[in-house]
């Protein structure tokens, strides 16, 4: 095994990881030059699409090294699936979520939900699993509930940027005083929920505690970049926008993740 920047990769699988990541730093730099430029509609949907994608791309690489392809490719199946499932449901029948309308101004998958939903699912429970479970060890309630709480914290910087700002996701029906930014308080707690039953899944799919190997490579850090590039981005919409309660639980994550970052590379730096 051939270790790049500490997630240790095949030998002839390291282009692929330094692909992913070139690919993803590029997407995230024109969509904080849009950002720049254009203020809060940064580059546009088709920029943000393939941020998402480049960041997926970066984390299924991360999975891929914790618990084999196999199963990295069942979690991922996973998540995207469920959590599309839920937002057919939610826009249809209003379940969980309320009422939630797409207006069309992402590219569409199913139903008319945009594809980057369920990538933004397999970002924020996936990468906050893998963040969570290096930090708290073998409890299987623990890491679930805690990568719950990761997910909640990162929708109140995200939602208000793919809704108000972006009008990617719109709840019309919300009554007068009942919103934040623009969506009903009840969608963190939905967004909560919906997090706890996905890492329940993440817990059972990717169970391979047994393995000693599979245990040395959970590399909490790697993750915690990618989240950390995606809170960048939306601290910079929600900051531009002056939406200041947004721009904290931003800063918040800047924090969580960007100390899980340091404190690896303090410890062990950066090989290849």
């Amino acid at each position: 095994m051939r270790p790049i920047a500490g997630v240790s990769v095949g030998t002839a699988a390291s282009w692929h990881f330094r692909a992913a990541t070139a690919a993803f730093a590029a997407a995230a730099a024109v969509e904080l030059a849009g950002q720049a430029v254009r203020g809060t509609p940064g580059a546009g949907p088709t920029a943000w699409l393939v941020l998402l994608a480049t960041a997926s791309w970066v984390m299924g690489l991360v999975w891929r090294e914790r618990v084999g392809v196999f199963r990295a490719w069942l979690c991922l199946f996973w998540l995207t699936l469920a959590s599309l499932l839920v937002m057919l449901l939610a826009a249809r029948r209003g379940f969980l979520f309320g009422h939630l309308e797409f207006p069309g101004g992402e590219f569409s998958t199913m139903g008319g939900v945009p594809a980057s939903v369920p990538l933004l699912w397999w970002l924020v429970v996936g990468g906050g699993f893998l963040v969570v479970e290096g930090f708290w060890g073998d409890s299987r309630a623990g890491v679930s509930a805690y990568t719950a709480l990761v997910a909640a914290l990162m929708a109140s910087m995200i939602l208000p940027v793919v809704g108000r700002l972006r009008d990617y996701w719109r709840w019309p029906a919300t009554p007068a005083g009942a919103v934040f930014f623009g969506m009903p308080w009840v969608v963190l707690a939905a967004w909560f929920t919906l997090a706890l039953v996905l890492a329940l899944g993440l817990v059972m799919l990717g169970d391979n505690r047994s393995s000693a190997e599979a245990r040395a490579h959970r590399q909490a850090w790697a993750p915690a970049a990618v989240l950390l590039v995606l809170t960048a981005i939306c601290l910079g919409a929600n900051l531009a926008a002056g939406l200041w309660l947004a721009v904290a639980f931003s800063g918040a994550n800047a924090v969580l993740f960007g100390m899980v970052v340091v404190g690896y590379l303090r410890t062990h730096g950066i090989r290849g």
